[in-house]
């Protein structure tokens, strides 16, 4: 993939994971919106980032000289995950998901550690499966949190950039490898609550609605903390959702019931080579 591909290639995502969204969502949420181009413009800078930094994990499928389908595997010290996968709808079933997911495992050893969050479509589980990852069901939170149901929160704090060794070593402890660069970009787009007492420590970079996009903490407790301050950042009168619940992850779990929200089954957490981490939420983009 060249940096001159990244429009199309976002194109291709856009469509592809619009139709997976249409296709699978439950009839009580609210109908699937396109990309818009607000969110185009942060998602162009991830896949220029990897490029930047992983080129080689970074491939797509060109069919009369258009981009078809796109493939972008990342490698943070040995641990190995796959950020994207898409094929436009119209040319799926073909091989071509396939060909590329292949092309990006050459991306690093084999028995390498490795992570995806998997969507349930079932033509996606069955390669990652079949590419030697233990498929973890995984669960989405989904729903409103009134503020009264939200605990005092001492030791919560807003986090920035001088935070970023503080965040890395909260990863090497529970996914074995830090995120490094990828903490810049997120650190742009998404804010982030750090929990700090004693040697309890956790942080949650958030999504924009509420709710976490990339978790992790030295502990449940920890972990329960920053989970709480992620819901605090919604909207109390709009439901929204964050996914990537494993069964490992049953603090999470008990937090989002107790906000009253809905658990849904939703997708996989797909690992190789490791034990899926802990206290952790994985973010499809940076896993």
């Amino acid at each position: 993939m060249a940096v001159d591909d990244v429009p199309r290639v976002e194109r291709v995502t856009a469509a592809t994971f619009y139709e997976l969204d249409v296709a699978t969502r439950p009839a009580n949420w609210p109908e699937p919106e396109r990309r818009s181009p607000e969110r185009a413009g942060p998602w162009c800078a991830r896949m220029r980032h990897f490029i930047d930094t992983d080129a080689d994990g970074c491939w797509v499928a060109d069919q009369d000289g258009d981009v078809v389908g796109v493939a972008a595997a990342v490698r943070r010290g040995h641990l190995w995950f796959l950020s994207t996968l898409a094929v436009l709808p119209g040319l799926q079933a073909r091989g071509l998901g396939r060909q590329l997911l292949d092309a990006a495992l050459t991306y690093g050893p084999a028995d390498a550690p490795g992570m995806i969050c998997s969507s349930n479509d079932p033509r996606a589980v069955r390669r990652y499966r079949l590419a030697g990852f233990d498929l973890h069901p995984a669960m989405v939170a989904y729903g409103a949190v009134s503020r009264s149901v939200i605990p005092i929160l001492a030791g919560v704090r807003e986090g920035g950039a001088d935070d970023v060794e503080l965040l890395d070593q909260i990863d090497r402890a529970t996914r074995g490898y830090g995120h490094g660069a990828d903490h810049e970009l997120l650190l742009a787009s998404h804010p982030l609550r750090i929990y700090e007492r004693g040697s309890s420590r956790g942080y949650a970079y958030l999504h924009l609605s509420g709710g976490a996009h990339l978790l992790a903490a030295s502990d449940q407790a920890s972990a329960a903390t920053v989970l709480w301050a992620a819901l605090e950042h919604s909207d109390p009168s709009t439901p929204f959702g964050f996914n990537n619940i494993t069964a490992e992850q049953a603090w999470a779990v008990d937090v989002a019931l107790a906000a009253g929200m809905e658990i849904h089954n939703r997708g996989f957490v797909a690992l190789r080579s490791m034990a899926p981490p802990t206290p952790y939420i994985p973010s499809g983009d940076f896993l």
